[in-house]
């Protein structure tokens, strides 16, 4: 069961504490999971974003109905040495070996429907789920509510995020490009042979294998093998990398109360908010 909660919607002060309060009272009664509205978003450019209205069972990850992904995880903690520096080239390879698995899921997953089918052939759709951001600070040893930590991390994850792009682009040619390129160029078609040669040359330069590839949860930025500290939501902002946002929680919280219950969310909705007002522009075009 799962509870999406809209900031923005207008209600009653003592309707949304008491709201509030049940779902904290209920935080850790698996299967009931508390969520935000989200869009799911491309890295290509050319592919504007979704509203996610469906979960996806497998990594509570929050996507369109009747949408078809592959789901796939990878753990940053393994490819880090002891003093907590990344091994990039371990982790570069494990990340394209991991795009390299999802396509070829697709091409022999058996789909509940012929909507997901159809979605699959379409988008190509990955959910590659990188995990490990607080595991990786707290063996750092950093100060978490740095912004100098901060900084550091959301290097790294527009580093996986491009690395993942990299390896989809490369499949885009050897395989072809998302389909789903095609049903928007057939808008592009409409005004004329110029926009369609512009529309052309923004493919070749853009155009990736899968519509949608890095999962991010909110709940990672803490250490999962201890009761998670406030400190580290100041890393909450990693989630602009993401194009999927999973709400799956491995973190202890029962020393939380209700008011950092909330707040917790409050940052992580002004982060997929401020994700959702981007308006959508092919710059490329």
């Amino acid at each position: 069961m799962f509870f999406v909660v809209d900031p923005d919607k207008e209600v009653a002060p003592q309707h949304e504490a008491l709201v509030w309060q049940r779902l904290w009272e209920m935080r850790d009664l698996a299967p009931i999971s508390a969520m935000l509205p989200a869009v799911v978003s491309s890295p290509c450019p050319l592919l504007p974003d979704e509203t996610a209205n469906a979960v996806l069972v497998a990594t509570l990850t929050q996507v369109p109905s009747d949408s078809a992904w592959v789901p796939l995880e990878i753990d940053i903690a393994n490819h880090v040495r002891s003093d907590g520096s990344v091994r990039r080239s371990s982790l570069d390879a494990a990340l394209r070996d991991t795009v390299a698995r999802g396509e070829q899921c697709h091409d022999v997953a058996r789909w509940d429907s012929p909507r997901q089918h159809r979605d699959s052939v379409l988008n190509r759709r990955l959910s590659v789920f990188v995990r490990g951001w607080g595991d990786l600070v707290a063996l750092r040893r950093v100060d978490p509510a740095s912004l100098d930590t901060l900084q550091e991390l959301r290097a790294l994850a527009e580093h996986v995020a491009t690395v993942l792009a990299e390896a989809s682009r490369q499949l885009a040619n050897q395989n072809g490009y998302c389909p789903a390129l095609d049903v928007g160029g057939a808008r592009v078609l409409q005004h004329g042979s110029e926009m369609n040669a512009r529309w052309r040359r923004a493919i070749v330069e853009n155009a990736l294998r899968h519509r949608n590839l890095l999962t991010l949860s909110p709940w990672d930025v803490f250490p999962r093998h201890e009761p998670a500290d406030v400190r580290y939501t100041n890393l909450l902002p990693v989630l602009n990398c993401a194009n999927s946002v999973s709400f799956r929680r491995d973190v202890d919280i029962h020393h939380w109360n209700v008011k950092e219950f909330k707040g917790f969310y409050d940052r992580v909705s002004a982060i997929l908010r401020r994700n959702r007002d981007v308006p959508v522009v092919a710059k490329q075009v």
